[in-house]
């Protein structure tokens, strides 16, 4: 079994933030009617767990990757203070609970379906989330209290941040964006998403259909897939969860994010979920979010992983801290500490 996993992190590796910047009005396609209604308490409970499994806190609270997730929820989302610097200048993670307390339910909705904004927020996978999911996450948000101050503000790419932050190393110039592709507000089944999962038949289809939305949502592509974030993730579904070639370096050494296809091969079902459920691995991995995986979830994704077909190869070793990486790969700055 492969300790120096790496998952789920195109979050990390490079940022998960929304634009600070909230839309006044829905879009006309794909609005959503926007009812008055009080939160119960299976949608706050299910508006926690995507904020939790989708690693919304990994980047928008503050110290939660230090102190491994050990951070009161009265502490969340109120806006990260690591840096993501780029050619685009240094962004940081907004503080989501003001993002929130700016919107109604349905503002919240179609900014999310239609959210755009500068790298490396993953968008794309943000998009797939379902309505109803979130509008759960806007309600669970809600919930959390007073929103705060808002975060750093955005430098451009002359200034010099004052504060750590995580930069792209690359191996040559930076390639063109793809184009934003076109909306599916209004067309994700809650635990389902779009495409191609939803299209098979048989008595597993739900279940591949939630593994593949858990996926997706879980931003395990962002990372495990090559090419996936560069490309806004227009990768065909038969290269996903490879691995991938740019590491993480940090105090600890380099990692980089395994092939989970591979892992997937050796496990049984019920090995794959010992495996996540006791998972503690090098950073920048956030292993602690997914313990608060269901059960469920963790078979659909073993059974959508398991259909993607050949494994492949597997990924780039682990580097210790005295040998140096190949561009590309991500420094992380010495505040996020080693395990």
């Amino acid at each position: 079994m492969v300790k120096n996993v790496v998952a789920v992190l195109t979050i990390i590796a490079i940022g998960v933030w929304l634009a600070g910047s909230p839309v006044a009005a829905q879009q006309s396609r794909g609005a959503v009617v926007d009812v008055p209604r009080s939160p119960n308490a299976e949608q706050l409970a299910r508006g926690r767990y995507m904020v939790v499994t989708g690693d919304c806190n990994v980047c928008h609270t503050v110290n939660y990757d230090t102190l491994e997730g050990k951070v009161p929820e009265n502490e969340w989302l109120t806006g990260g203070n690591v840096g993501r610097r780029g050619p685009w200048g240094t962004t940081y993670p907004t503080n989501l609970r003001i993002n929130v307390s700016a919107m109604t339910e349905a503002d919240w909705v179609a900014y999310a379906k239609e959210l755009r904004t500068r790298p490396g927020m993953p968008a794309w996978s943000l998009r797939e989330t379902s309505v109803e999911d979130l509008r759960a996450m806007y309600q669970f948000i809600k919930s959390l209290g007073a929103p705060g101050k808002p975060a750093r503000p955005f430098l451009p790419p002359g200034q010099e941040p004052e504060t750590p932050y995580v930069q792209v190393v690359a191996a040559g110039p930076p390639k063109p964006l793809a184009p934003l592709p076109p909306s599916t507000a209004g067309n994700v089944q809650r635990n389902a998403g779009a495409n191609a999962a939803t299209s098979r038949s048989g008595p597993d289809a739900e279940i591949l259909a939630l593994g593949r939305y858990m996926v997706l949502t879980g931003h395990c592509n962002n990372c495990h897939t090559r090419d996936y974030g560069r490309l806004e993730g227009k990768v065909a579904e038969k290269e996903w969860l490879m691995g991938n070639l740019q590491g993480h370096r940090g105090p600890w050494g380099t990692t980089y994010p395994t092939n989970l296809r591979i892992e997937v091969s050796k496990m049984t079902e019920a090995q794959w979920i010992a495996y996540v459920k006791n998972l503690r691995t090098r950073p920048p991995m956030p292993w602690w979010t997914l313990h608060e995986r269901n059960i469920d979830d963790l078979r659909a994704i073993y059974q959508f992983i398991k259909t993607l077909g050949t494994p492949g190869e597997p990924a780039p070793s682990f580097l210790p801290p005295d040998q140096q990486p190949k561009p590309p790969y991500i420094q992380w700055p010495a505040a996020i500490s080693a395990q």
